[in-house]
């Protein structure tokens, strides 16, 4: 398998668009050569393009380099998979409640942003899963407020969280919980990215901020100010999304995917991502794993 690419240092420009999106050519650009080992599917918003939707503000998934160049798992994987279709891609960075409206819009072709995979989602996209991960509070360093029960120590206290992210359905859902428990629901502060939800709590506006497991490793291993309070959910998958009824997308994502797992670039991913060998879809330790089917060609969504 010929994965050939090159990471091109373009300035990520800024383009007027009906949702407000900003274009990052050249943050996510592959090059190829011979011919495409996985079929393209024939219904791209660009010619010769994987033209994905993905929210960079979410490490070590998705983020920005110093000099503004798109980075992370997500982006290292998706100019994979798309070299083996023989095609290029094209990033469009956007707030990640804006993710699926783009997508809906045809505006992308995909949304490649650690997205979780939900019923609600579900009801609106299809996924091909490729991750497995869980959810961590993170709160001050210390963990003044005393939190490691979840959701009994939420009661009254202030907890940020991304807008539109799974962090936000949890939190509504466990506000039900302490609700039928006779317990004071928690306030849930919604905010733009994951940057915002950790400033939050840093600046004394918020007692714990919700974030998945790899991306609270990745956030103490920058900076101690952080403490982990609990962890939960530790079987939710995230997977790639596309139109609802695109098969044609989903095969040829299906068929990437499994190239890119046979091929060990999968693994040499999590190893430099330093991501937990739970986290692996297709491997045994997952519990979510398609493991005993043999392949990366389980079905979409779930």
């Amino acid at each position: 398998m010929r994965l050939l690419k090159t990471r091109m240092a373009a300035a990520c420009l800024t383009v007027t668009m009906t949702a407000g999106l900003s274009a990052c050519a050249g943050s996510g650009t592959t090059a190829t050569t011979g011919t495409a080992e996985v079929t393209p599917p024939g219904n791209l918003v660009a010619s010769g393009t994987l033209t994905y939707g993905t929210a960079a503000t979410f490490p070590p998934f998705e983020s920005k380099s110093s000099g503004g160049d798109l980075e992370g798992f997500d982006i290292d994987m998706i100019d994979s998979l798309a070299s083996s279709m023989g095609l290029r891609t094209k990033a469009l960075d956007t707030d990640f409640d804006g993710l699926i409206p783009a997508l809906a819009g045809r505006r992308t072709d995909v949304v490649n942003s650690a997205m979780y995979i939900t019923d609600k989602r579900a009801a609106q996209v299809d996924f091909v899963p490729y991750l497995v991960i869980g959810e961590t509070l993170l709160t001050p360093r210390g963990n003044p407020k005393k939190i490691s029960r979840v959701p009994e120590d939420l009661a009254g206290r202030t907890v940020a969280v991304t807008r539109g992210a799974i962090g936000e359905t949890y939190m509504e859902d466990y506000n039900k919980e302490l609700k039928r428990k006779g317990l004071a629901s928690m306030k849930i502060m919604s905010l733009p990215s994951n940057q915002d939800a950790m400033l939050a709590v840093r600046s004394g506006r918020a007692d714990a901020f919700d974030t998945s497991t790899p991306g609270a490793a990745t956030t103490l291993a920058q900076s101690d100010d952080y403490t982990v309070a609990a962890t939960f959910k530790n079987d939710t998958k995230i997977g790639i999304a596309v139109r609802k009824g695109d098969t044609a997308m989903a095969k040829a994502l299906r068929e990437a995917l499994d190239l890119f797992v046979r091929s060990g670039e999968y693994a040499k991913l999590l190893k430099k991502y330093r991501l937990p060998a739970e986290t692996d879809y297709f491997g045994a330790a997952s519990t979510a794993s398609p493991s005993a089917a043999g392949s990366a060609s389980a079905s979409a969504g779930s």
